[in-house]
């Protein structure tokens, strides 16, 4: 059952002036731009893609590509598209905006000396939205990015971890809100909707919000590994991949199952394809596909991949160079992947 922590979730409103942080530097405009590292993807009308040196690439019709100017070198991990608003985010604690398709950018938050990236963003409307990463880096926004509060949400902790922390708060306040930062953990995914909202991050952590992420409700998993991605399905099911080849599914807000692939690649995050397929793409070009309904075994950690048997309809592929898949979306009958090779159009059957 999901066990759900009673510990409030713990938050710093702390407004914070970056007029004086915005150093950043333009993005090397490269000629192979569509061959470098690129770790994000999202689609409405167009497609946006970002990766390593502030590199964001536009596109109309998902086949051809255009690297747009952004007053950023830092690594950009992730992307997200509401209207014509784009939003990236990733290292140094840097946000970029632009109103306009990707033809404008700003700088909404440029914070190096944090030594935390951003590794996920998501906005419920072209006002309110939320960033995460690294060490439970959490930011807010209400009024479209012009500015950003940080929370802590201590209900993401491991159970024995809050039960530590509220012993070191009956003694101080400061020490405990000192110690609740640099124990949080990195939180990986951020999915869903505003009505529901589902994260990934360190340490089994899957977690699941019903008012917007303001309030946390941490789910119990027999696995004590990293998530990378975690969707809901239907109203009724939600799938979580990570370290590993580990893929794991709860159905009607029960215990978390685990779904045996016989792979040991970590898998980066979820594709919903057609007809009851779903797949998880990872490192070194794997690709994991599974029938729904799922089958479901015991989760047995030590187990031998010698002799390792998949649970029924679960295959694996391998792309033919071996580069990391790291998302993908459907947009115009193709799908798009980013890979640490650059773009590909997958073909998944």
């Amino acid at each position: 059952m999901i066990k759900r922590t009673i510990a409030a979730c713990m938050t710093a409103a702390i407004a914070v002036s970056y007029s004086s942080k915005l150093h950043a530097e333009e993005a090397f405009i490269a000629p192979l731009v569509e061959q470098s590292v690129l770790l994000d993807v999202d689609a409405g009308n167009f497609v946006v893609i970002v990766g390593e040196r502030g590199h964001i690439l536009i596109s109309e019709d998902g086949k051809s590509f255009k690297q747009v100017e952004v007053p950023s070198q830092s690594t950009l991990t992730a992307t997200t598209i509401v209207g014509d608003n784009i939003w990236a985010v990733g290292h140094d604690a840097v946000i970029l905006h632009s109103p306009d398709k990707g033809e404008t950018w700003q700088v909404q938050n440029f914070q190096p000396e944090l030594q935390r990236p951003f590794l996920d963003v998501l906005f419920f409307t072209a006002e309110h939205g939320i960033a995460i990463g690294a060490y439970g880096l959490f930011y807010r926004t209400t009024d479209g990015g012009k500015n950003w509060a940080a929370e802590r949400h201590a209900s993401l902790l491991d159970p024995y971890d809050l039960e530590y922390l509220e012993s070191v708060r009956e003694e101080s306040e400061a020490f405990y809100q000192q110690e609740l930062e640099s124990i949080l953990p990195h939180l990986n995914r951020v999915t869903g909707s505003a009505s529901t909202l589902y994260l990934a991050g360190e340490a089994g952590l899957l977690a699941s919000s019903t008012d917007e992420g303001k309030t946390w409700q941490r789910y119990t998993v027999d696995y004590t590994g990293s998530f990378f991605d975690i969707k809901p399905l239907d109203e009724t099911t939600v799938l979580a991949v990570g370290l590993r080849g580990n893929v794991f599914v709860s159905r009607d807000n029960q215990n978390w199952d685990y779904i045996n692939t016989c792979s040991t690649s970590t898998l980066n995050s979820i594709y919903v394809g057609n007809d009851n397929q779903v797949f998880a793409l990872g490192n070194n070009g794997i690709l994991v596909s599974a029938e729904r309904p799922f089958e479901t075994s015991f989760h047995d950690p030590y187990a031998s991949p010698s002799n390792c048997e998949p649970a029924k309809g679960v295959a694996t592929q391998q792309v033919a160079d071996k580069a990391a898949l790291l998302n993908a979306v459907s947009f115009k009958g193709q799908t798009i992947a980013v890979t640490a090779n650059g773009i590909k159009t997958l073909t998944l059957e």
